[in-house]
């Protein structure tokens, strides 16, 4: 109920050609642990993200977003330091708002690349809020964190648990100033058993209240996911039999954990 309330009061405040410019910019370092029959091998991925868009909204649930630039850098275990262009760089996308989340396409109607499938969410971090949107400095709210996952995590997540506790630090010159931390947990929903843990450690969002939107965004935590490698091999017994029955069987797994997890965003 709170999300449907939540979605409601944004949707009446967004206003045709409204524009912003939104900067993001993130910074990852993970390692990865793959133990199975040989051994344990471990490998680091270090990834920093810095993107610039203009969007306009078209209606009160449409965007057009312009990737003004995109650039992704990374490094890790035998690899040089290396930074180029993404595919998202020089395109443009519309971005559509329903109780389900964001659809995104592009210009000719196709799918986005994989890093755009959620453009558009850093608009509902206003969700941070309080039923009603006016908290007062000192007061203290909960909100379920798997409505936020397509704005703290844009990932495929299913059976997401856990919740954010917040609390309005201060309200001056017109701005929301809220500070967030919690913990979610979920299900990754490829077929290989993965389960996820988005720490965030923490979390500020200053929201404007005369333009009804959020103007900064910063969190600061970590991410943790264990994916089981399986072998599908014939139950025991069964090797000449007409009904060759099949078990999968955990013959190792590969453990990602974060030593950084930075993300700012920027709507001006």
């Amino acid at each position: 109920m709170r999300w449907l309330i939540a979605l409601s009061l944004l949707l009446q405040d967004a206003k045709a050609g409204d524009k912003a410019t939104v900067t993001f910019e993130s910074s990852l370092e993970l390692e990865t642990v793959v133990r199975d029959g040989k051994g344990e091998t471990t490998r680091l991925l270090n990834l920093a993200r810095k993107e610039k868009f203009h969007q306009v909204r078209t209606d009160a649930r449409t965007l057009k977003i312009e990737c003004v630039s995109s650039t992704l850098q990374k490094t890790g275990t035998d690899s040089p330091i290396e930074e180029k262009a993404t595919a998202l760089a020089g395109r443009t996308f519309i971005s559509s708002r329903s109780e389900s989340g964001w659809t995104v396409k592009d210009l000719d109607g196709n799918a986005p690349p994989i890093e755009g499938r959620n453009l558009g969410a850093w608009n509902d971090a206003g969700q941070i809020l309080p039923p009603g949107g006016n908290p007062k400095q000192g007061d203290k709210w909960v909100v379920d964190g798997k409505d936020l996952l397509p704005l703290v995590f844009p990932s495929s997540i299913r059976d997401a648990v856990g919740k954010l506790e917040c609390s309005c630090e201060s309200v001056e010159g017109g701005k929301l100033n809220v500070t967030f931390s919690g913990q979610i947990t979920g299900k990754g929903k490829e077929e290989a058993a993965t389960s996820i843990t988005l720490t965030i450690k923490s979390g500020r969002l200053s929201y404007d209240q005369a333009k009804k939107r959020p103007s900064m965004l910063m969190l600061s935590g970590s991410f943790e996911s264990i994916t089981d490698m399986v072998d599908t091999v014939l139950k025991a017994g069964t090797g000449a039999n007409l009904n060759n029955e099949e078990e999968r069987r955990k013959i190792g797994e590969i453990t990602s954990k974060s030593r950084k997890l930075d993300v700012t965003v920027t709507i001006e």
